[in-house]
């Protein structure tokens, strides 16, 4: 599935705390992986073959459904990359349980900035100036992600943010508003390891966490329906306090719809995209034809509030509910997980 999608439109990311990236240790380790879970995975076979006509030392990493080129030499790091990308794997299917992407899924992860910058103005020609933009993070363009290391454990969260852009690209017939493409992905930045494996745990995103608080009592979040028609390229134009509260608010809004009432109409919703039956929702919206072709950021726009509208507020009380969230949510640091319980009749009777 090719799409010929404009700058803005197109450019998916994984922003995370600009500023901290710099000054991180490399050797950083994600929450629970232990020193005896990291002797275990050093100790087993290598899992990447050379990099035909790749930069000195390139590698790629085979898995079951990701190909990934990379120079980050280190065995260990390797495959904690191709556990992420398989964990996130399983948990898009649990979202989107029929699609079948094209794979193998290919990324490219470097070992510095400088590496990925290079990259990042090969294949992006006079878009690049906007990629370059990114302090700390990634990218996914045309079905392929590019990312580089800071630490480890940024690195994963990077990775794991980029692969569902990845996936919603290459699976999805009908392409997804921002508020709703970033602010999935952002459920997949926090994890815990576990016996040598990752398990998501949305609810414990600190630095999304941080930043909402901070928003709340400034009170700096953007209205739903203005959050829905902003695009995540042009937000990355603003200052890096802008960017911040709008990835923490597509987050905690996420957050909310996957674990309240309101999740059989996300999951609804992604099924209709994943059958190309979302677009259907436009009609007598105004966009024209090239709005469509390229998803400009005028479909953004409307596209993002009909579908935030259709699906959620229009049921009473939703937005009311938001706002009792995250004010729990902030509330203390670790939030309770929310949980999603079933608190639903017909389609269109919640109160």
């Amino acid at each position: 599935m090719q799409r010929c999608i404009g700058i803005f439109a197109g450019l998916c990311l994984a922003i995370l705390l600009a500023g901290v990236a710099g000054c991180a240790a490399t050797h950083q380790w994600p929450p629970g992986l232990t020193s005896a879970a990291r002797r275990q995975l050093k100790a087993m076979p290598a899992i990447a073959t050379p990099w035909p006509d790749g930069p000195p030392g390139g590698e790629i990493i085979q898995t079951a459904h990701y190909r990934i080129y990379t120079t980050i030499d280190s065995p260990l790091q390797q495959r904690l990359i191709a556990r992420v990308l398989e964990a996130d794997y399983a948990r898009f299917f649990r979202l989107v349980p029929h699609a079948a992407p094209r794979l193998p899924m290919v990324g490219y992860v470097f070992r510095n900035r400088g590496q990925w910058a290079r990259y990042t103005r090969r294949v992006t020609g006079s878009q690049a100036p906007v990629y370059l933009h990114i302090d700390a993070g990634g990218f996914e363009r045309n079905g392929v992600f590019a990312a580089y290391r800071s630490n480890v454990a940024e690195i994963l969260s990077v990775l794991a943010h980029e692969a569902w852009h990845q996936f919603s690209f290459l699976a999805l017939t009908d392409h997804l508003p921002a508020w709703l493409d970033e602010g999935l992905a952002t459920q997949c930045e926090a994890m815990r390891w576990r016996n040598g494996y990752p398990v998501f745990t949305p609810w414990l995103n600190a630095a999304r966490w941080e930043v909402l608080r901070h928003a709340i009592e400034r009170r700096q979040l953007l209205a739903l329906p203005a959050l829905a028609g902003t695009q995540a390229g042009s937000v990355l134009m603003h200052n890096t306090a802008y960017i911040q509260i709008y990835y923490a608010e597509v987050w905690s809004l996420m957050l909310f719809l996957e674990h309240s009432r309101y999740r059989p109409e996300l999951l609804e919703l992604l099924t209709m995209a994943e059958k190309g039956q979302l677009n259907k929702l436009l009609i007598g919206s105004g966009l024209t034809a090239a709005d469509k072709a390229d998803l400009s950021l005028r479909w953004n726009r409307v596209a993002g509030k009909v579908y935030l509208r259709h699906f959620f507020t229009s049921h009473p009380h939703l937005k009311q509910r938001y706002v009792a969230f995250i004010d729990r949510l902030v509330k203390s640091w670790p939030p309770v997980k929310p949980e999603y319980t079933a608190l639903r009749t017909a389609r269109g009777s919640k109160s």
